[in-house]
């Protein structure tokens, strides 16, 4: 194995970074499982007056969710623990050196599109097994003990495996296409592959959501149009009123795999389509169907995706420019373990990106706050849209309550454990911005009357 760095500024932030990063994991993790054990057998005082919160958070209903909640965190505190020590022993190890040796040796020293492109693959290949095998017992257990215990499973074992040969199979075009693009781009334009990269990455990113609802999810789950009936007429209402052009409304046998619900939209322009989880269509009514798909389309009218999509490609330019700059220091190659013979750093540009994203993972955690600040924004947002286009909060509500007790979804998060991690506000701070929102609405319209 080579020799690491470890006086290296980039060896020291990885490793600090690592470790800091698992610690403000765990203390947030367990402050949200001691926030179950004090609060997790009350219901919120904000939802005791709405009609269907006593009937679905019933005191077997809360011990239910206190206990699923229990079992996930019981199963990520070994998992969290072993996924850190193996990415500190891989990388302070010279394991990945060592790999990237054996691919040099197997392939010749990377010095043509080809030789670059195959030691690429099989170094990418070699370095996710370990990570893989990990994974796999967890991933098991999660799936055919805590979400079968629980009623949320119906997965066969043939059908976990159909479905992980199918992932590995739909992966691997992408992959190659990616690998090979990214190859040439450091073969033929060793100085401004980043621009090449980011192109083709966005026009993957493109590609991506017009072929996947037609040619990839098909693979997995069959897709129904939406029946005749009361459901269909009310949504298709609220598709007239909000200008919504789709290519239709389509159910998705979700209940083969799962008991959680959801609801999404896919393809982009006039490709979008529409999809209701099966499982969602049972739980709710049609009314808090209409409000919830308010919501979605609260996000299109509102411009979030929209505006997230815009965002992100000035972010990927500059990020692979970084990545670029970053792959162009030797002492990043040396400080994990790489020897660089000269003039030959730029077939190793891959191995850059590798040690780079590294580093990067180590520290990124402090931004997850940042981007969840914003989402959690536009939650509040998408919620006030349901509301103005269906002219009442209440089916939002009463829907959002039932979501909350069929996915078992905890009532008492710390407010630092949601601050850090939640993405969407949880169901107490949305029924109280919705009441709020309806309250200065109606004070407003007072005022105007007046």
């Amino acid at each position: 194995m080579e020799k690491i760095n470890f006086a290296s500024p980039f060896v020291i932030i990885f490793i600090a970074g690592t470790i800091i990063s698992f610690i403000v994991n765990h203390i947030l993790e367990y402050l949200d499982y001691r926030s179950r054990r004090i609060n997790g057998s009350k219901v919120p005082e904000t939802l005791a007056d709405i009609p269907e919160a006593e009937a679905l958070f019933s005191e077997e209903k809360l011990s239910k969710i206190t206990a699923y909640e229990n079992a996930k965190y019981k199963l990520w505190i070994p998992s969290s623990i072993l996924t850190v020590v193996l990415c500190l022993v891989m990388v302070l190890s010279g394991f990945y050196p060592w790999v990237f040796n054996l691919c040099c040796r197997i392939t010749g020293f990377p010095c043509s599109f080809w030789t670059l492109f195959f030691c690429y693959l099989i170094f990418s290949f070699i370095t996710e097994i370990p990570e893989t095998i990990l994974g796999l017992p967890f991933g098991l257990y999660r799936e055919f003990s805590i979400e079968k215990r629980f009623g949320f499973s119906q997965m066969t074992f043939k059908l976990w495996l159909t479905d992980q040969l199918k992932s590995m199979l739909v992966a691997l075009i992408p992959a190659l296409l990616l690998s090979a693009a990214v190859s040439f781009a450091f073969t033929f334009f060793e100085s401004t592959w980043w621009l090449i990269v980011s192109v083709v990455l966005f026009v993957f990113i493109l590609l991506a959501q017009i072929i996947y609802p037609k040619f990839i999810a098909p693979l997995f789950n069959k897709f129904e149009p939406l029946p005749e009936g009361e459901l269909k007429e009310k949504l298709e209402k609220l598709l007239s009123v909000t200008g919504f052009t789709n290519k239709g409304l389509f159910i998705m046998d979700a209940s083969k795999r799962s008991g959680h619900s959801n609801a999404y939209f896919s393809g982009f322009g006039k490709t979008k389509r529409i999809v209701l989880y099966d499982t969602l269509v049972n739980q709710l009514s049609a009314d808090e169907l209409v409000a919830v798909l308010g919501h979605e389309l609260g996000h299109f009218k509102l411009k979030h995706i929209l505006k997230g999509f815009l965002k992100s490609v000035p972010l990927i330019f500059i990020g692979a420019y970084l990545l670029f700059r970053l792959s162009q220091v030797p002492e990043l190659y040396y400080a994990f373990g790489f020897d660089v013979p000269a003039g030959q750093l730029k077939w190793m540009q891959f191995i850059g990106i590798t040690l780079t994203s590294f580093v990067w993972q180590s520290v990124s955690e402090i931004l997850t706050p940042v981007g969840n600040i914003s989402s959690r924004k536009h939650e509040y947002e998408a919620d006030r849209f349901s509301a103005d286009v269906c002219g009442t909060s209440k089916d939002l509500i009463s829907g959002l309550v039932k979501l909350n007790s069929e996915n078992l979804s905890e009532l008492y998060p710390p407010p630092v454990y949601v601050w850090w991690n939640y993405s969407h506000p949880t169901l107490v701070q949305r029924v109280k911005a919705l009441r709020k929102y309806e309250e200065n609405k109606k004070e407003n319209d007072k005022e105007k009357s007046v």
